[in-house]
């Protein structure tokens, strides 16, 4: 009697993306494989966000920003560890195979390596065709899972695979008799995986520094009551908030500022919830808190070491303060004047809605223009302001302005600056 084939291992991939288009430098901004055997067994999984040192592009799509991958390695430094996870597989399947396959031979090829030759699988095709969570309500599989994750979405491809292979004995024996893909050695691994979680968790503990750095300036017995002082704190603070993130060697200059000066760490605070009063106040001035303002000011408060309890009971004082006088807050918070005439660049996919509907980059631009404005289409030396999209975008536009010491406004302070009302 002849021994039955030995069950193999198949890996299935997904990956998150900066677009669709590989061959025009979109690059994988997350990619995960789960390994399963012919017999229907889950045997392991792999995981990690990618720095794909360029715009994370569609965020709306794939719920990711700069700021979630800033930390995270390139696909260089962990490729050793995917070749890994892969060892001893004889196919490859995704849903929607000919995507995954076309990033991954790019960004092995980045690093100098060609993609073995392999069997491919595409589950879309294999099931007649449709997005991943059509196909898996189909066949029975549970669609609770949080799409455009790349992990959760390799693991309902491969619920997905499993259930197709029970139903096609043909292929499952074509399987078998493969023999393991032969993948290049990848050299060293220098960082190691990165989790979505572990990604955003490292973010909001990151966006607290600045009260533990603050802590050094302690509490002086005579409280420091020269008025230039606290103009001096609270200028550099709205200039280094303007882009709504701080690197290190802001928060050291206002450490340095505020010791300088002699304000202690209650003082320090008075003018970080003073500076979110205002901001609050600026979004109440038309009696409605827009999407778009409650995420930047999450975002303001996050950074300041505020919670999102603090913002609340911070905007419920604004709204009392402000009740008879919208209108005037609104006209003294407008800085349009003070922006006519500059040169902007803008960069990355917006976020921010007009009336109702997404803002796109000539609407943008129309809109700056309007407020007396001149665009610029690249980043120069003698440009005036790089509006971003994301904060932490990696784009070259942002890294140039960063490197010419442009001044850079995160997209609704730029929206709030020219007097446009965004969602």
């Amino acid at each position: 009697m002849k021994d039955a084939p030995i069950p193999r291992t198949i890996a299935v991939l997904d990956l998150e993306t900066t677009g669709v288009f590989p061959r025009r430098n979109d690059r994988v901004l997350e990619l995960a494989s789960v390994v399963v055997g012919t017999d229907g067994t889950f045997c392991r999984e792999f995981t990690t966000l990618l720095n794909p040192s360029r715009d994370v592009g569609p965020s709306s799509i794939h719920g990711l920003t700069s700021e979630d991958v800033i930390q995270a390695p390139r696909f260089g430094e962990i490729a050793g560890s995917l070749i890994e996870a892969l060892d001893g597989v004889i196919a490859i399947a995704a849903h929607n195979a000919p995507f995954d396959r076309g990033f991954l031979v790019s960004e092995f090829a980045r690093i100098g390596y060609v993609l073995p030759d392999c069997r491919w699988l595409c589950t879309m095709h294999l099931a007649g065709g449709g997005a991943l969570r059509d196909c898996c309500e189909e066949f029975g599989i549970s669609t609770s899972f949080e799409a455009h994750t790349a992990l959760a979405d390799a693991r309902a491809t491969a619920e997905l695979l499993l259930n197709l292979l029970a139903d096609d004995s043909r292929l499952v024996h074509e399987l078998d008799i493969l023999k393991p893909i032969a993948w290049p050695s990848a050299g060293p691994v220098t960082k190691r995986p990165l989790r979505r979680d572990e990604a955003r968790r490292m973010s909001a503990e990151r966006a607290t520094y600045l009260q533990r750095i603050l802590a050094r300036a302690g509490d002086n017995l005579v409280p420091c009551t020269d008025d230039a002082a606290h103009l001096a704190y609270s200028a550099l603070l709205t200039r280094a908030l303007e882009d709504r993130r701080l690197e290190e060697t802001e928060a050291d200059a206002l450490v340095e500022v505020a010791l300088e000066w002699g304000l202690d760490r209650k003082q320090i605070v008075a003018n970080h919830r003073a500076y979110l009063m205002q901001l609050a106040a600026a979004a109440l001035a038309d009696g409605v808190v827009s999407d778009s303002e409650r995420n930047d000011l999450l975002r303001v408060s996050r950074l300041l070491g505020e919670s999102a309890e603090d913002l609340n009971a911070l905007l419920a004082e604004a709204a009392s303060r402000l009740e008879a006088r919208h209108a005037r807050v609104a006209k003294s918070l407008s800085t349009t004047d003070g922006l006519r005439g500059l040169s902007v660049c803008f960069t990355g996919e917006l976020q921010c809605q007009y009336q109702g509907r997404p803002i796109s980059r000539e609407q943008a631009e129309s809109l700056a223009q309007g407020a007396g404005l001149v665009v610029a289409g690249s980043v120069t030396k003698k440009l005036d302001l790089l509006v971003v999209a994301d904060p932490h975008t990696q784009s070259g536009k942002a890294a140039k302005a960063r490197r010419y010491g442009i001044r850079i406004l995160h997209e609704p302070v730029f929206w709030s600056a020219i007097g446009v009302k965004v969602m």
